[in-house]
C-alpha cells in the first residue's frame, strides 16, 4: 500500500468515527489491488487468448494423456490406474462449460495458470508484507506466466496445472501457519495439500519443505508438539481418503504404477541422464532468466559488500510495515542486528522477511529438485517431475528483478525485467511456431506438437466406414492405449465403445483394468490398428473384413497409418477357451476367413 497522509481528523466528524474503527496505517496489510495487478490480469488474459488461438491455428488434436483423461472424465471415479481423480474432474467440468472440442477439453486447466500467478501475489505479500513486496509478487506472477515450462504445459490438460496451483497455495499457507500459528492457516495448508495429492502424488514431496519449516522458520512455536501441523496432516489425508479407498478396492494400482515409474524406467539413468535433466530444468526456467538471475545476484553481492542484513530504512515506520500483531514475541535470543547495530528478534518481520523468506523459497525448490535429480541418476526422470520447484525459483528471481524490501521509489532493474519477459516469450514462440516459420517440412524433432498432429484427419478419414449398417454400433477394439483413447475421442460423435486386446489378462494400464475384451466366444468388433496385417488379433476371429486404411503425414519423417477391420465371431484368446465354451473340437488356430 502506498504511503498516505494520516493527519488527525476532528473527533466529531463522521470520517473520524470511520478512522477510529480502522487499524492505524502501520498495522494494515499492504494493498494488493491496484494498477499493477490490473496490468498482470490483462497480461494473463492476453497470453491465455494467444494460447487458445495457437491451439486452433495449429490444428492439433489431444495428446495421448489428454485423450485418456478425457475418456476418464466420462466415467468419474475416485481414482484411475495411473493418476488421482482431480484431472478427470477438471476435464469433466471443462467439457460441461465449454464443450468437448480440443479447446473445451483443455480450457479449465489452462485457466489454472493465471490463477496460480495471482496466488503468487498473495504469497509474496505474506513473505514480504510491504507494498514493494506486493510488487515483487506481481513481477513473479508475470514471470511465471512467461516461463517456457508454462508456455509448454499451458497448452495441455495435464496434472501439472492443479499441482502447481496447490503447491503455491500450500507454500503460502505453510508460511502463514508457521509465523502466526493460526488454526485457519493450518486448515488452509491441509486443504491445499489434500487437493494437491488428489491432483498428483508429487505433492507428497512438499512434506520435506514442511518438516524443514516447522523448525527452521521462527514463529510463536516450533516443531510438532502443537495441534496445527496434525490438523493439517489429518485434513490432507481426509481429502485423499476416497482415492486411497479406491486404490485398496482395486489392489492399489495407482501406487503400484507410481512406484514402478520411479524405479523402472525406459532408460538406465546415469550421469548423462542426470545432466540432461538438470539442463532441462534450466530450459524450463528459461536461459534468459538464468543469466539475468546470476548476473543480478552477483551484482547485488558486490554492492552489498560484507553487509549481512538489510538497511534499517527498509522497515521504516510507515504503511509498509507488517502489522505487529501478526508476529508474536518469542523467548529466542536476539542474535541478528540491523545496520545500526541494534539487535533484531528472530521472530520479527524484519528478520523473517529479509532472511527466512529466501531460505524458505529455497526449501520449496531444492528438496524436489534433489529427489528428481537422484531419480534421473538412478533410472530416468521426466522434466515435468520437478515442475513445482519452479514456484520457489520464480519468486527468488522476482526478488532480484523487483526487490521486496526497498522503498517503492528506489530504482529497480526494469530493463532486465523487460529482457527476461520478452526473452521467455520469444523463446516459447520460436519453439511453438517453428513449423510455421520453416519454408520446408521439418523433421519431427523440430516440432514440439508433432505427437498431436494428424489424429483428427486420420480418424475423420476412417469415420464414414462406421456408418455402414453392418458394423454400426459395434465396439472398437485396439491393442494400444494410444489408439483406444484417440478412437474414443475422435469418434465421440458416434458414441463408440472401446475395448482393449488383453490375451494375457494383465492389469498393467487403465484399459486392461477396466475395458479388456472378455474371453467369451462370439462377439463381433471393429479393429483399429497401425499394422496392415494384425495377425495376432485377426486369427482369433472367424471372419475378417478390411474396411478402410488411411495415411496422414505429420512431418517430413513421421506419418500416421491406420487400418480399420470388421471382425466377426471371436474365437476366444486361446484354443482352450474356444473348446471349453463351444463344446466342440474346431481348431481356432486356423487362418481366419477373409472377405472383401
Amino acid at each position: 500500500m502506498n504511503e498516505r497522509s494520516t493527519a488527525p481528523t476532528p473527533a466529531s466528524s463522521p470520517s473520524a468515527k470511520g478512522q477510529a474503527a480502522r487499524k492505524p496505517a502501520g498495522q494494515r496489510w499492504p494493498q494488493i489491488w491496484g494498477p499493477r495487478l490490473w496490468m498482470l490480469l490483462a497480461f494473463a488474459v492476453v497470453l491465455l487468448a494467444y494460447r487458445v488461438w495457437l491451439i486452433r491455428h495449429s490444428g492439433i488434436s489431444l495428446f495421448f494423456d489428454e485423450a485418456q483423461y478425457w475418456d476418464w472424465s466420462r466415467h468419474l471415479a475416485w481414482g484411475y490406474y495411473s493418476k488421482p481423480p482431480m484431472i478427470a474432474g477438471l476435464i469433466w467440468l471443462s467439457t460441461k462449460l465449454f464443450g468437448s472440442s480440443v479447446v473445451g477439453v483443455k480450457l479449465m486447466t489452462m485457466l489454472l495458470y493465471p490463477v496460480t500467478a495471482l496466488v503468487m501475489v498473495g504469497f509474496a505479500r505474506a513473505l514480504w508484507p510491504t507494498s514493494s513486496g506486493v510488487r515483487t509478487g506481481i513481477v513473479a506472477g508475470a514471470l511465471f506466466l512467461t516461463l517456457p515450462m508454462v508456455g509448454a504445459l499451458g497448452l495441455f490438460a495435464s496434472t501439472d496445472a492443479p499441482l502447481l496451483l496447490c503447491w503455491t497455495a500450500a507454500g503460502w499457507m505453510l508460511w502463514r501457519a508457521q509465523v502466526t500459528n493460526r488454526m485457519s492457516c493450518w486448515v488452509g495448508l491441509g486443504l491445499a495439500c489434500g487437493l494437491g495429492l488428489m491432483s498428483k502424488y508429487t505433492m507428497a514431496a512438499f512434506a520435506l519443505t514442511a518438516l524443514w519449516t516447522l523448525w527452521a522458520v521462527h514463529g510463536p512455536r516450533r516443531g510438532l508438539l502443537r495441534p496445527g501441523p496434525w490438523v493439517a496432516m489429518a485434513l490432507a489425508l481426509l481429502i485423499l481418503s476416497p482415492n486411497l479407498w479406491w486404490n485398496a478396492h482395486h489392489g492399489f494400482p495407482t501406487l503400484q504404477h507410481t512406484a514402478e515409474l520411479t524405479t523402472k524406467s525406459g532408460r538406465n539413468g546415469g550421469l548423462l541422464s542426470a545432466l540432461e535433466f538438470a539442463g532441462g530444468q534450466l530450459l524450463m526456467l528459461g536461459p534468459v532468466v538464468v543469466v539475468a538471475g546470476l548476473w543480478l545476484a552477483w551484482r547485488r553481492r558486490q554492492q552489498a559488500g560484507q553487509a549481512t542484513t538489510a538497511p534499517r530504512s527498509q522497515w521504516a515506520a510507515s504503511s509498509q510495515m507488517m502489522p505487529p500483531s501478526q508476529w508474536a514475541n518469542s523467548t529466542m535470543p536476539s542474535s541478528v542486528v540491523d545496520a545500526t547495530g541494534r539487535p533484531v528478534a528472530r521472530t520479527s518481520a524484519y528478520y523473517l522477511a529479509s532472511v527466512s523468506s529466501h531460505r524458505y523459497l529455497w526449501a520449496m525448490s531444492l528438496p524436489l529438485l534433489t529427489l528428481a535429480l537422484g531419480q534421473a541418476l538412478y533410472a530416468d526422470a521426466n522434466l515435468n517431475w520437478a515442475a513445482p520447484a519452479m514456484v520457489g525459483l520464480t519468486l527468488l528471481v522476482a526478488t532480484l528483478l523487483s526487490p521486496p524490501l526497498i522503498p517503492l521509489a528506489a530504482p529497480r532493474p526494469h530493463r532486465w525485467l523487460a529482457i527476461v519477459l520478452g526473452g521467455n516469450l520469444l523463446l516459447t514462440a520460436l519453439v511453438m511456431h517453428a513449423r510455421d516459420l520453416a519454408t520446408a517440412p521439418l523433421p519431427h524433432q523440430f516440432d514440439a506438437m508433432w505427437r498431436m498432429r494428424g489424429w483428427q484427419e486420420a480418424f475423420a478419414d476412417l469415420a464414414p466406414a462406421l456408418d455402414d449398417p453392418v458394423v454400426a454400433g459395434l465396439p472398437v477394439l485396439a491393442d494400444q492405449r494410444l489408439l483406444v483413447t484417440q478412437a474414443a475421442y475422435n469418434w465421440r460423435s458416434h458414441g463408440v465403445k472401446t475395448l482393449f486386446w488383453n490375451p494375457k489378462g494383465t492389469r498393467n494400464n487403465h484399459y486392461e483394468l477396466t475395458q479388456s475384451l472378455p474371453d467369451r466366444v462370439g462377439p463381433d468388433v471393429l479393429l483399429i490398428s497401425n499394422s496392415p496385417q494384425p495377425d495376432a488379433i485377426t486369427q482369433r476371429f472367424a471372419i475378417v473384413r478390411h474396411l478402410k486404411s488411411t495415411v496422414v503425414a505429420v512431418s517430413s519423417d513421421r506419418k500416421i497409418e491406420l487400418h480399420l477391420f470388421f471382425l466377426r465371431g471371436f474365437l476366444g484368446y486361446t484354443q482352450q477357451s474356444y473348446t471349453e465354451q463351444s463344446g466342440g473340437h474346431a481348431n481356432p488356430q486356423a487362418p481366419a476367413m477373409l472377405t472383401p
